[in-house]
């Protein structure tokens, strides 16, 4: 206990720690109001469930089991299909995890990945999962065999620019059966939200197979990594606006030798606001629908 205090006075202290409440809106100003519970997977292979509303409550912390020898996870994701919740070894093995007992099972052979840090979201209008890599890689995996389903282009600012970091990507409107969506990511390198190919409606069509990236808008806070990223909502009738959805992303920062935190990610500006502090170094962050 004594940790956390000073970990949350060592926030407060930078003045970047926003106090939620449940009455308070999102700090993405999101006009979607149901806050889901968060999944936050630790670099220890912890498993964290923290409450929507005050995500410095955490409802349940589970170990996960069974993964191959030797491995270690570096990605995670809810399927909005049938509310599984993946994992993705450093092997490239994906497994599904039993969010109660974190027991892990196999979902067919390892893929080969280029990259120490990984994004994995699926996308919700063909059930496959979308992985980035830290590297610029860009795949697209079979959530039912673990095969790779494509090997899409590479990650790249479609204006030119230095070479991206992006290991944090989340689609919108992460419902069973959606037919419309948008994917975002997060720029460590340059601290910045970023579209990997376009919005629905956007003119001219740009598929994020493509690879191709559009900065949105920086952070506001100094990132040493971002390794969580996950949008909740499920898309109006009508426009896209990018206020339908909450954002929250896991970053390292510089703050307090190398402090991380949850924080809201505003989609129309790419501006981020403390959410929580995290007690672990996190690879993966989902809501739980």
């Amino acid at each position: 206990m004594r940790r956390i205090g000073m970990v949350v006075a060592a926030v407060l202290a930078a003045g970047v720690l926003a106090a939620p409440t449940a009455s308070a809106a999102p700090a993405s100003a999101s006009t979607h109001n149901d806050r889901s519970d968060l999944l936050v997977l630790g670099s220890n292979g912890v498993l964290s469930r923290h409450n929507g509303n005050v995500p410095l409550l955490v409802e349940h912390r589970v170990r996960i089991t069974g993964l191959a020898h030797k491995d270690r996870l570096v990605g995670m994701d809810v399927r909005p299909a049938n509310g599984a919740v993946y994992v993705i070894g450093a092997s490239g093995q994906l497994y599904t995890v039993d969010a109660r007992s974190g027991k892990a099972t196999k979902v067919g052979a390892p893929a080969a990945l280029a990259g120490t840090a990984v994004g994995l979201d699926f996308n919700p209008t063909v059930d496959r999962i979308r992985l980035v890599t830290d590297t610029g890689q860009n795949l697209r995996l079979h959530p039912d065999t673990g095969a790779v389903a494509a090997v899409d282009g590479m990650l790249a600012y479609a204006t030119g620019g230095g070479k991206p970091e992006v290991a944090a990507s989340g689609y919108t409107n992460s419902v069973a059966g959606a037919t419309s969506t948008a994917l975002y990511g997060v720029d460590s390198r340059t601290d910045t939200l970023v579209l990997q190919g376009s919005v629905p409606g956007a003119t001219p069509v740009v598929s994020p197979n493509t690879g191709q990236l559009f900065p949105v808008g920086r952070l506001g806070l100094n990132v040493v990594a971002a390794n969580g990223f996950d949008i909740d909502g499920a898309a109006p009738i009508g426009e896209y606006k990018p206020n339908d959805y909450r954002a929250v992303a896991a970053v390292r920062t510089g703050l307090l030798l190398g402090l991380s935190l949850l924080v809201d990610v505003d989609l129309r500006t790419g501006r981020a606001k403390v959410l929580a502090p995290l007690l672990t170094s996190p690879v993966g962050v989902a809501f739980t629908g």
